[in-house]
């Protein structure tokens, strides 16, 4: 087959592969905030050291950090059979991301509020607010605004990450190349394919952060 053929074939076959694309995009964007809503919970039980739940949260994070996103999916949806619980692939693969790049999250954000000055710490309290209270009010918006680059990385780190759902038969953009590929025999373009796919999706994301470190004033950027 020529090349200018397997180009034509790919180009017929772009409406499957943006469906595939949208799949990746919404499993992202859904798993970036699950895992940023586990990292904050398990950054306020860190600060706060919580001693019914730290140490559970150590090990919640070292496992997660310590072991491939991959072995953690196949756990999620295969591994969890043997006790008679079927997850559907994409909630296997939402689940999976979550739990996952949340460890990575909590790091960032007890980094960033213990970055913040203890003295606003004591300011707060010397005006009668509550630990919860300076949390919320003073410290998290402060470390909110720190954390956006390396925050910002660990999303496109979700959203390249997602491809491996496709071994989980989840119907994404990897699943998707995969399958087209095998069906009409053609690989490099395909693949070429989806390596532009990705790189757009990317830099999209990349320039939504530096639209965000300029509104924010982020020094050095």
């Amino acid at each position: 087959m020529s090349l200018d053929k397997e180009w034509l074939i790919i180009l017929h076959s772009l409406p499957v592969l943006a469906e595939g694309a949208l799949v990746t995009l919404v499993l992202s964007f859904a798993a970036m905030a699950g895992a940023l809503f586990l990292g904050l919970a398990i950054t306020i039980v860190r600060v706060f050291k919580i001693r019914s739940l730290d140490r559970t949260v150590r090990l919640y994070v070292s496992f997660f950090r310590g072991t491939p996103l991959l072995v953690q999916l196949l756990i999620l949806y295969f591994g969890l059979t043997t006790f008679h619980i079927i997850l559907t692939p994409s909630t296997a693969a939402l689940l999976g991301l979550s739990l996952h790049f949340s460890a990575y999250i909590s790091e960032i954000f007890r980094a960033t509020v213990l970055s913040i000055n203890r003295g606003q710490w004591e300011a707060a309290f010397s005006l009668g607010m509550t630990k919860v209270q300076t949390l919320r009010h003073i410290i998290l918006p402060q470390a909110m605004r720190i954390s956006i680059p390396p925050l910002w990385n660990s999303f496109i780190d979700v959203l390249k990450s997602s491809s491996l759902a496709s071994v989980i038969t989840v119907p994404e953009l990897t699943r998707q190349i995969e399958e087209q590929s095998a069906a009409h025999f053609i690989f490099m373009p395909y693949f070429i394919t989806l390596a532009l796919f990705y790189w757009v999706m990317v830099v999209g994301m990349s320039q939504i952060q530096s639209w965000l470190e300029e509104k924010m004033h982020i020094p050095g950027m």
